[in-house]
């Protein structure tokens, strides 16, 4: 009888995993490819000469657009977009809180404890090449390692991902984080190498967070699925 029991529940986890993973394939597919992407241009060429090609490529144009769109992998607009969230349900923008929280203790203790010397673009390549810097934008020189602001917006964006049920806008989410990363190697704040491993760093709390916040541990707190509207409503009544 324990035999069985053991092999139901394995089954039925089984089913569950194979139903989050159909509906979201729009995110593991692409995050994959793109990860294997980066992985593969990191064993191929050196951190110094991706940098070099990704920032001869500039414009006008995207010296505004990546300027601003940064700021997506930062507190000042990973805030409102929390408590955006929360207007929805509590349970979506715990997930978000948790997952930010987490990404962001996993890259302070990498940057401050194991990889405390790593400099910033600016700083290597200050005696080698005149990189094209984008104007107005303050540069960073050390604790390069991993992206903070990378590993903001996957843990950010992953989760609205993750909580989407259409493939549409769940891949619309990864590519805003994916431009977040991007945005932080255009700036020359970061290599890619401290990008690809922020993203990591993101995508595996968001889905940790999801997982936890979704677990028979917390799927009977009601309260997760209200929302503010809703307790403002209950108030008045």
């Amino acid at each position: 009888m324990e035999i069985f029991l053991n092999l139901l529940l394995t089954t039925d986890y089984r089913m569950k995993l194979k139903h989050f993973l159909k509906n979201h394939l729009a995110i593991i597919i692409p995050f994959s490819v793109i990860l294997i992407f980066g992985i593969v241009l990191l064993l191929t060429y050196s951190k110094i000469d991706i940098h070099l090609y990704i920032n001869k490529h500039n414009s006008a144009f995207f010296d505004e657009y990546f300027k601003y769109m940064t700021e997506f992998g930062a507190f000042i607009l990973i805030a409102p977009i929390i408590i955006i969230m929360a207007l929805f349900k509590y349970r979506y923008a715990l997930m978000a809180i948790a997952s930010s929280v987490l990404a962001s203790l996993i890259v302070q203790i990498l940057k401050r404890i194991f990889y405390t010397d790593c400099p910033r673009p600016k700083v290597v390549f200050q005696d080698i090449y005149d990189l094209h810097f984008v104007e107005n934008v303050h540069l960073h020189s050390s604790h390069s390692f991993p992206s903070g602001h990378t590993a903001g917006a996957f843990a950010l964006f992953m989760v609205l991902a993750l909580i989407n049920k259409r493939p549409v806008w769940q891949f619309l989410f990864l590519m805003m984080a994916v431009l977040v990363g991007y945005s932080r190697m255009y700036l020359s704040q970061h290599f890619l190498i401290d990008v690809v491993v922020g993203s990591v760093v993101g995508t595996a709390s968001a889905f940790t967070c999801y997982f936890w916040l979704n677990s028979s541990r917390f799927s009977n707190k009601i309260f997760l699925d209200q929302s503010i509207l809703t307790s403002l409503k209950s108030m008045k009544h």
